[in-house]
């Protein structure tokens, strides 16, 4: 039985969460000071199964992002274990999923990080006592110290017009059977991947896009991945609107990368995925876009995920016993260590006010525990 009282809790095992715990243990923590919780079976079961559900076959991210601490560590997995040039893409080296959750699976086994997660149990609210007192659907954990890295899978987004029968969100469960034709609506990396797939499976694609296909390599400009191209960003100190425009206006959310474009490009041109440019629109049970019908057999939306404000989530108790700052958008007030209050971490698209555009991506995992582990050494030595 795993103890309900820890040193340091991790509520989320996906890849912020994973990444958290590896660079704790790699950097010296003790395994038995930590406990991560998640509503999902297994660490990245939330990850495995949205990547696979669109067929992913390489990262968009780069080499040296990961869950390791060891920047090299991935590329020197590759080379113990004799996975070829193919499983890195482009001058970024923009690993296979196959060899990145390999690489993660090995972490996950050589680190014993599955005897310390508490799995199959949502997070029901956290409240401050002389600890941390987390609730669970099945238990109570108490915590000297909390990290908050639940991303934000559970909120997918739905157009207003998407409430028909055959309309879901392509992360939504439980699957249901795919028809010959499909619309897929989305102009992004999940869209173009999950259009791929379809076409695989010999079915007939119309993919809605609000514009033109836009190339990206990544999320954002690269630039901010480092403190350099941060500079204007962190020059806005607390204006918290102004630097919530700048990350909303420097991230690319309706971008894939260019091999990836020009793969779906070369369907389109040569007849085998129709696409339509334009907003949808929906006149009783038909859809249209600028003018022409849109198949509504099966639509399926990969129109993005949202992360649940504070105070809609498990936050709201310790929100308001603590009465915790938020900025106007309703994201918590994070200091640079991404502390909300004494012991208190949040990571994800929580930090993106303090990170920056990347908070959310696989670098922004990185990022926070380079800020975050050294903290949980200072106190236990204060101790």
């Amino acid at each position: 039985m795993i103890p309900s009282h820890t040193r340091l809790l991790i509520i989320g095992g996906g890849i912020h969460g994973t990444t958290l715990a590896v660079a704790y243990l790699e950097q010296g923590g003790q395994l038995e000071d930590l406990l991560i919780v998640d509503a999902n079976a297994e660490l990245l079961a939330n990850w495995k199964r949205q990547t696979s559900t669109i067929e992913m076959t390489h990262l968009r991210s780069t080499r040296v992002h990961h869950v390791s601490s060891n920047p090299h560590a991935l590329k020197q997995f590759a080379s113990r274990h004799d996975y070829g040039s193919h499983h890195f893409k482009d001058r970024f080296g923009r690993p296979s999923l196959a060899m990145f959750n390999d690489h993660c699976e090995q972490t996950i086994k050589e680190l014993k990080l599955a005897t310390r997660f508490i799995g199959n149990e949502a997070v029901q609210s956290i409240e401050r006592k002389d600890t941390f007192v987390v609730q669970t659907t099945n238990r109570r954990i108490t915590a000297e110290t909390v990290i908050v890295s639940t991303g934000q899978s559970n909120t997918m987004h739905i157009p207003d017009w998407a409430n028909l029968s055959t309309c879901r969100h392509v992360f939504s469960t439980p699957h249901v059977a795919e028809q010959a034709n499909v619309t897929v609506v989305g102009g992004g990396i999940t869209a173009l991947h999950y259009t791929l797939a379809r076409i695989n499976k010999g079915h007939h694609v119309t993919l809605v896009t609000k514009r033109p296909l836009e190339v990206s390599q990544f999320d954002a400009d690269r630039s901010f991945m480092g403190p350099k191209g941060l500079r204007a960003f962190h020059r806005l100190g607390d204006d918290w609107r102004e630097k919530r425009a700048f990350v909303k206006r420097e991230r690319k959310p309706g971008s894939s990368p260019n091999d990836l474009v020009l793969k779906v490009k070369r369907l389109i041109l040569t007849g085998q995925v129709r696409h339509l440019i334009g907003e949808t629109v929906r006149d009783g049970d038909v859809l249209y876009v600028d003018g022409q019908i849109v198949p509504s057999e099966e639509v399926v939306c990969c129109t993005g995920i949202r992360p649940l404000e504070p105070i809609h989530s498990f936050l709201r108790p310790l929100l308001e016993q603590l009465s915790l700052p938020l900025t106007p958008c309703g994201t918590p007030v994070l200091d640079d260590t991404l502390a909300w209050t004494d012991g208190l971490y949040m990571t994800g698209p929580y930090a993106d006010l303090v990170l920056g555009p990347f908070a959310r991506a696989i670098y922004g995992g990185q990022e926070a525990a380079r800020r975050i582990v050294p903290r949980l050494f200072e106190a236990k030595q204060k101790v």
